[in-house]
């Protein structure tokens, strides 16, 4: 009978033995999962997170220029009013330039 005792404790040893081996390979196979689901979760974050930045800089872009246009549009009105405005003084500018000259000159 302790024969028959030591050869069953013998059996329940290994196979206790198999158990913990087998729930290590086990628990290695869940961490490396979790790691490589850890991982690809982290790219798609950093993925979604550059697009949706990207989106915001657009969006930003976007209403900035709706923003300068009117403003950019008054400055060409206000360029073209400043030319047309220098271009009808013109002739008194050459004159009153000429005069200048023509005295400076007299004078000498």
């Amino acid at each position: 009978m302790t024969v028959e005792l030591v050869k069953s404790i013998k059996e329940s040893e290994s196979k206790a033995e198999s158990i913990v081996r087998e729930a290590q390979q086990e628990a290695r196979r869940i961490q490396k999962d979790a790691e490589s689901d850890a991982k690809s979760i982290q790219q798609e974050t950093i993925a979604e997170a550059g697009k949706e930045g990207k989106g915001l800089i657009e969006k930003a872009e976007k209403e900035a220029r709706a923003e300068a246009e009117p403003l950019t549009e008054e400055r060409r009105a206000e360029i073209g009013r400043l030319r047309k405005s220098a271009a009808g003084r013109m002739q008194e500018a050459v004159a009153l330039l000429t005069d200048k000259v023509v005295k400076t000159n007299a004078d000498n």
